[in-house]
């Protein structure tokens, strides 16, 4: 006889939406990535190597026709990435698979727990890449909420009081979203390669009760903001450092989120050599991806010198000083390539949202 096979539970999009879109889980959320970097940083997660497949140092996808490569447009950032991993004792692991980047259309993805007791598949999130966004908005909403100098946790627009976004994508409209949780600033700057993209980020954000308004350059940001978030797929610097300029705005927060892979970047790694506090969500992958990794090779800063975001949060001494004593006036930079322990997090709060649902009352 044949032994009957049990199958997993698909998830939907529209499933998991439901669960997701509320405050009190984006605020459970940011909690959650807390916790799990304290953890990750502790040895209580177990992370595989990241797979990163269409972009360098592998060759680009073959684009969506086979008579053309997309690559060649000068505009190609297609990639997909997966990410795995489990904590220590947890009930499941988890295989997350995200892509992202023009040509392809959207993003798109999936997540999959696997028992830890069998190996078994048992639930699919065919969240579209949803789940990716959300996790990585909420770190740097994190962030933020340990670093982002004291105008922004007022309401009285007082100088400064703006938050400088580069990049108008998808991920620039969730960490406002996210940073609404932790900051009550509303004023926005906003910097995007298009004006048409840029005026319908300013009509979208502003429909969301922010304060948006365009810059002309990236550079525009450094000098008027205690904040910036960099959210854009860029090769090469956005964010320059010039010795002899002394207008960057004091205190000043950066967290870098489109260096995702090897080969990207938005600083100038000059930039971060001026800082004064280099804090990274994972001290092994940042010599090998995201906003360090150039200035780690040309050494102009030290790998001992970059903080682990686990750590950094158990050291409450490094923490943004707000009480009004002291003067705070640090440049501070965060950089999130992205760790697994995001992933898993965040699909055991949907999957205990689920089964929650399920359970009789």
């Amino acid at each position: 006889m044949t032994q009957q096979q049990s199958l997993p539970s698909i998830v939907t999009l529209t499933e998991i939406e439901e669960i997701v879109s509320t405050d009190s889980f984006a605020l459970d959320l940011i909690d959650a990535i807390k916790k799990g970097f304290v953890s990750y940083s502790n040895g209580g997660f177990n992370a595989c190597p990241i797979q990163t497949m269409g972009a360098p140092p592998m060759a680009p996808f073959s684009g969506r026709g086979s008579s053309s490569n997309s690559s060649d447009d000068g505009n190609y950032q297609a990639q997909t990435c997966v990410k795995s991993g489990y904590v220590t004792g947890a009930s499941h692991y988890v295989i997350k698979v995200a892509s992202g980047g023009h040509p392809f259309p959207n993003n798109s993805g999936l997540m999959q727990l696997y028992s830890q007791s069998t190996g078994k598949l048992e639930t699919i999130l065919l969240d579209e890449g949803i789940l990716t966004e959300l996790r990585t908005a909420a770190v740097g909403a994190l962030a933020a909420q340990l670093l982002a100098p004291s105008v922004l946790m007022t309401e009285n627009n007082g100088d400064g009081c703006c938050v400088g976004m580069l990049g108008t994508g998808i991920q620039a409209r969730y960490q406002l979203q996210y940073l609404a949780h932790v900051i009550k600033c509303r004023n926005v700057k906003v910097w995007g390669r298009t004006t048409e993209n840029v005026n319908k980020y300013i009509k979208d954000m502003t429909a969301e009760g922010w304060n948006v308004s365009s810059v002309d350059t990236p550079q525009d940001l450094l000098t008027s903001c205690s904040l910036i978030v960099t959210t854009t797929s860029s090769r090469e610097p956005l964010l320059k450092y010039n010795a002899a300029d002394n207008s960057i705005k004091h205190p000043l927060h950066i967290t870098c989120i489109g260096s995702d892979a090897t080969g990207k970047m938005e600083l100038d790694p000059k930039l971060a050599a001026t800082a004064d506090l280099l804090v990274a969500d994972c001290s092994l992958q940042t010599a090998e991806r995201g906003e360090f990794e150039d200035a780690l090779k040309q050494q102009l800063v030290e790998l001992d010198s970059v903080v682990e975001l686990g750590k950094f949060i158990e050291k409450e001494e490094l923490h943004r000083k707000r009480d009004g004593k002291d003067d705070d006036c640090r440049l501070t930079i965060f950089d999130s390539s992205g760790v697994a322990v995001q992933d898993c997090v965040i699909a055991a709060m949907v999957n205990e949202a689920l089964v929650q649902r399920e359970m009789p009352m």
